[in-house]
């Protein structure tokens, strides 16, 4: 029998002679209980019927988490394995099954040895649950608390509880004390609730969120005595459908009831159990959240005719209403899947994008409301956290089909370049920056090298993105730094947006310089804007001397002789020398910062800067 509903995704290490590490595959990690044995298994990833580990699971605190996705242990013939996880959800998923199997394991044995005792091997005798009267309640509350402290009588006591319709009569009770106004059986109502929910069991869960038993759990938990709210205003709060809209019908019955439990169980966890809940319990609703969330982002993962019609609402409809609760649905189910494996994240995405959801940014950018402006914007740092080169990929097919209007990147740069302090502003400058940032990552997720051919197509890419930023958008995106004059910088408080914005433009630009050598070399050159840069050596702001001496360090760093030059022409290190005399003899950043940049100029000996720190 396999534990857990999913497989795991690991590399499997093995130390050799005590010292090296080494890698002996991907595969798929599984818990399979034969007869009472736990076997830890990992199936290969390329080889379906090839095991690359099979071991039974010890007994005692043997496997050690180390960092937040590795598992560590020896087995008792000295080998010492190790299991890295693509997720750390995963890996807590993997430790949390071996000691719920050994806590299982030791509850029979307890059994056990009390009916030895007692002189019977029998299993004990199943739970049953007084039927639920005013008269009733106290003997209720004390067989519910009782029976959570064992195992056994927990899982008959959930069984006979789901089973028997029990939520039903204890529903109808506490409508009747409510009727009567009887508090003090109310609050043994609630402490019942309680310690159902404190079972910690996950088909107890499903019972209590269905839609016969939502409403009636949630109005006894109003009742607690120690934080009591105002009645009904947990139900009031659940029973309100106008909260759950249908932008595209959704035929799917089970996905309609999978969408509303996890509304439900997201209420439960955010409002009504934080007073409640331990530190079993969250596992458990984690789990369900888990769950659902990914049966309903697969479903619309592979709906074509779905997201077709929802993407189509913005090419076709003039309903402006319409349109915005589509960004609003992009957002919400773009937060859901977040709590999904970034690789299949990366599919998704790509996945929507192929559909049509760079369409919902561009509306929602160009809309009068800021709060859907911040919206979409949010929506597009989520893609370009997981996947910028697909975002880069459509921003050069917009150019190369030249279909008139703004494109996104005329949006975003845009957007830095106005309404200085705002959340849009900063978030339009984040993903600059996103987009900015060139690395190509050698290896996945897992440490799997990454295919030759997807690399150097990423590269082809990144390479035409640089060259149609650098051409057509870099100066008006520093624009403010260009327009800045002695003067204006001088005068500038410190915490200004404009110095803000400034400071952003600066600390950008020296990024830049470093990441994309050939480009922004040949920009700095030709625009002239080490003259701007060299301004903010004047200004009252500390930070912006400090983004000017960035950017100098960064530029002296070049292995260009012609580079140099340039730098030693500008009097960049004229101002280095100065503002390191100003800060003496005081030992503090800026201090430390130009001592630095002078004797990395001293020691790489560089003719053309030398004369100029002498």
């Amino acid at each position: 029998m396999t534990l857990g509903d999913s497989q795991v995704r690991v590399k499997v290490y093995q130390l050799e002679d005590g010292v090296t590490w080494i890698d002996r595959g991907i595969g798929f990690c599984t818990l399979e209980d034969y007869q009472g044995v736990l076997h830890l298994n990992v199936v290969s990833e390329s080889e379906v019927n090839h095991l690359l580990l099979d071991c039974v699971v010890q007994k005692g605190e043997v496997y050690q988490k180390q960092e937040s996705a590795l598992i560590v242990w020896t087995e008792p013939t000295g080998e010492d394995l190790a299991l890295s996880f693509e997720e750390q959800e995963g890996c807590l998923s993997i430790l949390n099954q071996i000691n719920e199997f050994e806590n299982v394991v030791k509850g029979k044995y307890a059994v056990l040895v009390e009916n030895a005792l007692n002189g019977s091997l029998q299993p004990q005798d199943d739970i049953r649950l007084p039927l639920p009267s005013m008269g009733t309640l106290q003997e209720i509350e004390r067989i519910v608390r009782e029976a959570g402290q064992s195992v056994y009588q927990r899982d008959k006591l959930v069984a006979y509880i789901t089973g028997e319709g029990y939520l039903e009569r204890l529903r109808d009770l506490h409508e009747t004390c409510e009727d009567l106004d009887a508090t003090e059986e109310l609050h043994i109502i609630y402490n019942i609730a309680r310690q159902i929910i404190l079972l910690n069991d996950s088909s107890m869960f499903e019972c209590i969120i269905r839609d016969e038993h939502i409403i009636g759990i949630a109005g006894m938990l109003e009742y607690d005595p120690q934080n009591p709210v105002e009645p009904g205003t947990y139900r009031s709060f659940l029973s309100d459908n106008s909260r759950f809209k249908e932008i595209v019908p959704i035929p799917d019955a089970e996905i309609r009831t999978k969408i509303h439990q996890t509304f439900r169980i997201q209420y439960l966890k955010d409002v009504v159990l934080p007073q409640i809940v331990d530190e079993g319990t969250l596992p458990v609703i984690n789990a369900l959240l888990f769950f659902n969330q990914a049966q309903i982002a697969n479903y619309v993962h592979h709906n074509d005719e779905f997201l077709d019609e929802l993407f189509g609402i913005l090419r076709r409809q003039d309903d402006s209403k319409k349109k915005r609760d589509v960004v609003l649905f992009v957002r919400q189910f773009c937060n859901m899947s977040k709590s999904l494996p970034i690789t299949y994240r990366v599919g998704l995405y790509r996945t929507l994008c192929q559909h049509g959801l760079f369409s919902a940014f561009e509306y929602a950018l160009q809309d009068g409301d800021e709060t859907l402006r911040e919206i979409g914007m949010d929506v597009l740092m989520s893609v370009l956290e997981q996947d910028r080169a697909l975002v880069r990929s459509y921003m050069l097919d917009q150019q190369r089909q030249q279909c008139g209007g703004p494109t996104l990147l005329d949006i975003i740069v845009e957007g830095s370049r106005h309404h200085i302090g705002s959340a849009i502003q900063i978030l339009c400058s984040d993903a600059i920056r996103a987009l900015l940032d060139t690395l190509t990552p050698s290896f996945d997720s897992m440490g799997a090298p990454v295919d030759a051919a997807v690399n150097s197509v990423v590269e082809r890419e990144t390479n035409g993105f640089l060259a149609l930023f650098y051409e057509a958008y870099a100066r008006d995106l520093l624009a403010p730094l260009f327009q800045s004059t002695r003067e204006e910088v001088t005068m500038m408080a410190p915490g200004s947006d404009e110095a803000g914005s400034l400071f952003f433009l600066c600390d950008l630009l020296s990024s830049m310089v470093r990441a994309h050598v050939p480009q922004a070399r040949e920009f700095v050159l030709s625009s002239g804007v080490m003259r701007s840069v060299l301004l903010l050596f004047g200004a009252r702001a500390i930070y912006l001397r400090l983004a000017a001496l960035r950017f100098v360090r960064v530029c002296v760093a070049q292995p260009n002789d012609a580079f140099m030059k340039y730098v030693s022409s500008s009097g960049a290190l004229g101002m280095v020398v100065n503002l390191f005399v100003e800060m003496l003899p005081r030992d503090n950043l800026a201090s430390s910062a130009c001592q630095e940049l002078l004797m990395f100029v001293a020691k790489q000996r560089t003719s053309s800067l030398l004369p100029h720190i002498l």
